[in-house]
């Protein structure tokens, strides 16, 4: 397996996106963390009994601004959320690789924003890292996101810990420049 990488606006969706118009298999995590979240009554309990009925009633929905609050303000609670989430989307991850694997895939792919602290990058054989400068990052995030400058500038500076991770796991790294200067089609192969 493969995983796709790479910091806030650095384009990795884009690389993901040509993939499957190659017809190659590309595990998005985040929306199958959304759909896993949703679906599993072990998060709708876990997170029902930690926080109660205004984030998350007994079966659903989760009220996602109400949870964001409480854990993106205090490191334990992401930390736990993400200890729970995490181990499910790495099962689902083993699961679809091997599906795709029967079904004849020789190369599968794996899109997170964090491939290191997830887990996943102990499953992957290579990693893609996609990079752009932070120039081209900030423009990229203030028109799709309409955030300031500086609230970019956090969240980029929150995820270099990320990249310097997956240096330290001896998997080969192929660094894949998305900075608008060299084609991206060139260097995904």
């Amino acid at each position: 397996m493969i995983g796709i990488c790479g910091g806030i606006g650095s384009g990795k969706s884009v690389v993901s996106r040509i993939l499957r118009l190659r017809g190659e298999a590309v595990y998005d995590c985040d929306l199958e963390a959304k759909r896993i979240m949703d679906g599993s009554m072990e998060v709708l309990s876990a997170l029902n009994s930690r926080y109660g009925e205004d984030v998350c009633p007994k079966t659903g929905p989760i009220c996602r601004p109400e949870l964001a609050r409480r854990v993106f303000s205090n490191d334990e609670e992401r930390i736990w959320l993400n200890t729970l989430v995490h181990r499910l989307v790495r099962e689902d991850v083993a699961r679809w690789h091997a599906v795709k694997l029967s079904e004849g895939k020789e190369r599968c792919f794996v899109e997170s924003a964090i491939l290191a602290t997830s887990g996943l990058a102990q499953m992957c054989e290579e990693i893609w890292l996609v990079t752009a400068s932070e120039e081209v990052r900030i423009e990229r995030i203030k028109i799709r996101d309409f955030l300031d400058e500086d609230a970019i500038k956090k969240r980029i500076q929150s995820q270099k810990e990320e990249e310097r991770l997956i240096a330290t796991f001896g998997i080969p790294v192929k660094t894949i420049d998305n900075s608008g200067y060299l084609s991206i089609l060139d260097q995904i192969s």
